[in-house]
């Protein structure tokens, strides 16, 4: 059920990247599962409230933040 997650999370977070041919090869060029969970899930961050709600904080690294807005944009 993740592998099906993580396509698909990709699928839609990305255009097809080839045509179809005979071989039909898959129209997506996937990352590896390991590569998005360090990227995205194994981030170093920090739950904390400082008006009544809820905030995740986390590195100032764009890349990171770009990505996640990506997806989280996608969903």
């Amino acid at each position: 059920m993740a592998h099906n997650l993580t396509r698909e999370l990709q699928m839609r977070v990305s255009a097809p990247a080839r045509l179809t041919n005979p071989k039909r090869a898959s129209l997506w060029i996937f990352e590896n599962l390991s590569t998005i969970r360090s990227n995205i899930i194994r981030r170093a961050g920090r739950l904390v409230r400082p008006n009544g709600q809820w905030v995740l904080t986390m590195s100032a690294n764009e890349a990171a933040q770009e990505d996640i807005k990506q997806h989280l944009s996608a969903a």
